[in-house]
């Protein structure tokens, strides 16, 4: 099976004799260390001063690559937790577990030229943002261009990966058996992964952008910026959701077929109430509203029920994650504006 280039960089990070976070931070340190020694030997700014966009965006696509190892982990983990409740046997369980940690190689190419139009973009757009201007020596242009364009395209390559990953998750639940309204549990493996991917985006976005607009009083977004921040946005919401929505469908079917058992108990109790009133046995009927009150009880647990596949904190800690961040863009916007320069 062919590799992307996705997973040759991830792969090249783990054949490391340390710590992936010692590979990152030796990596960025590095780039910090050449972007620094570029600008002092220019004079561009003077010593001791520095100029932090190239070493804050180098950072951007670091922690994307890393946040795609962390995910694969994740779902390497709810697979295992929910292959009991599926059909499928340890050795297809290795063959899933390998296509969600994979990026089809076709699929991951088009984030080369889309990270590229992008990254460039946003450079001449908003160069002054990036601390660029115009008539500085090109060595400075190309250190921006490569850190904008490598952001963008792991920016791409990250929301490709995490589609192929979040479709796969639904032909996995497409594998689960029977499914038993009062032991979920297992059934609730997947939405941590869903929650995380979303959590994640929002946090590079949202959080990505507060730390440049606070580190660089310069720092502009450009349009092109805005588009892609919002189709990561909007990707990160989906990411929740779309995958777990065939999971939430069987789930109501299946309460629907319980709730359908339930009240014809129900019925069949009461209709036995009624017959023994009209034959005179009220001792009777009174015995059967035990059964009548039991099988109503049986009514309401059934209706109880969450048809949505995660636990009730799950969505809470989602929904915080997606308007916390959002809340800070929009106090440090409002506040940039009010505030004097």
């Amino acid at each position: 099976m062919r590799r992307s280039w996705i997973e040759w960089v991830s792969d090249l990070v783990d054949r490391a004799p340390v710590p992936r976070w010692l590979v990152y931070a030796t990596v960025l340190a590095t780039w910090s260390f050449v972007t620094i020694v570029v600008h002092w030997g220019l004079e561009a700014p003077a010593f001791p001063d520095v100029v932090l966009s190239p070493i804050v965006g180098a950072a951007f696509p670091i922690l994307l690559l890393w946040a795609i190892q962390v995910l694969n982990g994740v779902a390497d983990r709810a697979l295992a937790t929910l292959r009991p409740a599926t059909d499928m046997d340890a050795a297809e369980q290795k063959v899933f577990s390998a296509d969600l940690r994979r990026t089809p190689p076709e699929w991951a190419l088009l984030a080369l030229p889309l990270g590229l139009t992008i990254g460039l973009t946003s450079v001449l757009d908003g160069y002054e943002g990036w601390e660029l201007h115009r008539g500085d020596p090109a060595v400075l242009w190309a250190l921006t261009f490569v850190v904008s364009c490598s952001g963008m395209i792991m920016a791409f390559g990250f929301v490709i990966h995490i589609v192929h990953q979040l479709q796969l998750v639904d032909r996995i639940h497409r594998r689960i058996g029977s499914i038993d309204l009062f032991a979920l549990e297992p059934l609730y493996a997947f939405a941590r992964l869903t929650a995380l991917t979303g959590v994640t985006l929002i946090a590079v976005v949202v959080g990505g952008w507060a730390w440049v607009t606070l580190l660089i009083a310069s720092f502009e977004l450009a349009a092109s910026d805005y588009l892609a921040f919002g189709v990561l946005l909007a990707v990160a919401i989906a990411s929740f959701i779309l995958p777990l929505l065939g999971l939430h469908s069987r789930l109501e079917d299946e309460r629907d077929r319980k709730l359908a058992e339930a009240h014809a108990a129900l019925s069949t109790a009461l209709a036995e109430v009624r017959r023994r009133i009209a034959a005179g046995d009220l001792d009777g009927a009174a015995r059967i509203n035990d059964a009548v009150a039991a099988a109503n009880a049986g009514v309401q647990v059934v209706l109880r029920v969450s048809t949505w596949p995660w636990r009730p904190e799950t969505l809470r800690g989602f929904l915080s994650a997606v308007l916390l961040p959002i809340l800070l863009w929009v106090v440090i916007t409002v506040l940039g504006r009010l505030l004097p320069a």
